[in-house]
């Protein structure tokens, strides 16, 4: 799930009130979720109790969480939960949280996922810090964050259109890409600077290809920002509408979808 990043006169950089924002959702899950189950599956400690998930979303990775760990809680947060879907499952706690403010929805969690929220944070680092408080001894945290790889190309008709969305969520909603490239010094040195250990790093590309995941997930992203990137001058009709075509319809060497995925473990 992605934050509801705020623009510098607070209102929502990608609404979640937007028609289009469940499917939106959905085509980031669709395209990361089976890189994201398999390194929680891998991280997770024997028998968590307690698992956290940071901007939960449509609520499918939370939904995979509470499967898999039927004798855990799992407690679905977000700042906005009208998407949430908790299946039905027992164990699935939802919880409007704000995690750059509020309190641990409970002492002592096993288990922490976040994805594409504390890059829209003012302070993700501080954070992070945050999050690590909430681990238990032997308990995991799983950060990730998408990333243009490699960096777009402004040259291009969709890379020039990518990089304009980076712009608007740079410049008007604080998404600050310098954490990102932090992200990944191996091992992670966010991670490692609040005493975990055993961290690792892993890099999933995703291609565009017509009707992909990542195709429609960027191709509605620009949708959501329409108003933004031509209202503002980051890019004309005929540019915006040349890089939703390619995107709908062409298969692209490049430019290409990532999300990079961190994780480490609280000592026992």
């Amino acid at each position: 799930m992605e934050a509801a990043p705020r623009d510098n006169n607070g209102s929502l950089a990608l609404d979640p009130a937007w028609e289009h924002e469940r499917l939106r959702l959905e085509m980031l899950a669709a395209m990361t979720d089976p890189a994201t189950v398999e390194i929680l599956d891998a991280c997770a400690p024997d028998h968590p109790r307690e698992i956290v998930e940071i901007g939960a979303g449509a609520g499918t990775v939370a939904r995979h969480l509470a499967r898999r760990h039927p004798g855990a809680r799992v407690w679905a947060t977000d700042i906005d939960l009208r998407h949430l879907d908790g299946g039905g499952l027992p164990n699935l706690v939802p919880l409007r949280h704000d995690a750059a403010v509020d309190p641990a929805p409970v002492r002592g969690v096993d288990l922490i996922h976040c994805r594409s929220v504390l890059i829209f944070l003012d302070d993700p680092q501080a954070v992070l810090g945050r999050l690590a408080g909430w681990l238990a001894p032997g308990g995991c945290i799983v950060v990730e964050e998408l990333a243009g790889f490699p960096p777009y190309d402004p040259t291009t008709v969709v890379g020039g259109a990518l990089d304009a969305v980076s712009r608007v969520l740079s410049r008007d909603a604080g998404a600050d890409p310098q954490w990102v490239r932090d992200l990944m010094v191996d091992p992670p040195q966010p991670l490692v600077r609040h005493g975990l250990t055993d961290c690792g790093a892993q890099m999933r590309v995703y291609p565009f290809r017509p009707g992909s995941a990542a195709s429609e997930f960027s191709r509605l992203t620009l949708e959501q920002l329409r108003p933004r990137l031509l209202g503002r001058g980051h890019l004309t009709a005929a540019q915006f509408e040349a890089a939703v075509s390619r995107l709908r319809d062409d298969d692209l060497a490049e430019p290409s979808s990532s999300v990079l995925s961190v994780w480490g473990h609280r000592p026992r």
